[in-house]
């Protein structure tokens, strides 16, 4: 009886921009016969993941900030857990949406460690996001690799940007990598296919076998990973914004791997959702703006040996000058 209670878990990884907030929201969109729930974490001091998860109720997700899962913030991680697990049987699925620069093995361990947490889960597998348009300079990083050793269902994202002969490239690149992974592929996180209902048995989950055989790649040094938020206050005028955003994203991209926000531009009823990965921009159409909420933007930067104080001047520069 005891084995029914237990609330399957689906990990949501990939590297940074891959898709994977866009994906969580298509799973949500197709599953809406199930009761979801989310913990979610972004590498930064403060997430604005929350706004843009749509078709969840709000007490569902559960944001953890300041840290990624897999080291400081590991504490919270567990107890957000065994807080959830009292929500059995009004949760049918947890989704676990990893930041991008997880080390993915460090989140998988203590559903297979901690007695409590076995007792309570049980962890279907994991679905590892790839950014097909960025695959080579990304696959260079460890955390990367890891993602995607440690996955049983590899979705390569992004594929209209891609032809045939790199996609083919991208798919046996990953097979080295990973044999016993599905791969599926998709554009604009978009993965009909993917069906919580009957997840663990279509992928045939092998995390728990991974786990206990040594992988040499967790005995590379991780490089270090830097981020930082910047705030500014009132409505500013999106066609400046995206002037000069553009052009930094572009010529920032071998530092700044990842920057993601919310803005408040002039004389419009909804936030834009502003994204950046390896240089090139998007802009979204985001959650409606509360009647009395303060226009508070946010950006946030993620990469290496960010220059802040810089960041902060050309936005106080660019967004200020008349």
């Amino acid at each position: 009886m005891e084995q029914h209670t237990k609330i399957p878990v689906v990990l949501v990884t990939g590297f940074l921009g891959a898709g994977k907030t866009t994906l969580i929201n298509e799973i949500i969109h197709h599953h809406q016969h199930l009761k979801l729930a989310l913990v979610e974490n972004e590498f930064g001091q403060q997430s604005i993941d929350q706004d843009l998860i749509v078709g969840m109720r709000s007490e569902n997700i559960f944001d953890l900030s300041n840290g990624c899962i897999c080291c400081s913030i590991s504490n919270e991680f567990s107890l957000t857990l065994l807080d959830l697990a009292d929500k059995a049987g009004e949760i049918d699925y947890l989704l676990i949406e990893t930041t991008g620069v997880a080390d993915l093995s460090n989140v998988i361990k203590p559903f297979y460690d901690d007695q409590e947490l076995k007792e309570k889960y049980t962890l279907a597998g994991s679905v590892c996001l790839i950014d097909a348009s960025n695959f080579d300079q990304q696959m260079s990083e460890r955390e990367q690799q890891m993602q995607v050793i440690l996955s049983d269902l590899l979705v390569v994202n992004k594929t209209d940007m891609v032809d045939e002969t790199k996609l083919d490239a991208i798919k046996k690149n990953l097979t080295a990598w990973n044999r016993t992974a599905q791969i599926q592929t998709t554009k604009f996180g978009q993965c009909n296919e993917l069906q919580l209902d009957h997840f663990a048995e279509s992928v045939h989950g092998q995390l728990e076998k991974k786990m206990a055989e040594p992988v040499m790649f967790r005995l590379v040094q991780s490089k270090k990973y830097t981020t930082f938020t910047h705030e500014f206050s009132g409505e500013i005028s999106l066609e400046r914004f995206k002037y000069w955003f553009n052009y930094f994203a572009a010529i920032n991209q071998r530092e700044i791997y990842r920057i993601k926000g919310i803005l408040f531009s002039q004389n419009s009823p909804t936030k834009t959702i502003v994204q950046s990965v390896g240089g090139a921009t998007s802009y979204a159409e985001g959650s409606m703006i509360i009647p009395g909420e303060k226009p508070i933007n946010r950006l946030v930067f993620i990469g290496k040996e960010i220059d802040f104080d810089r960041i902060s001047f050309e936005l106080d520069h660019y967004l200020n000058k008349e």
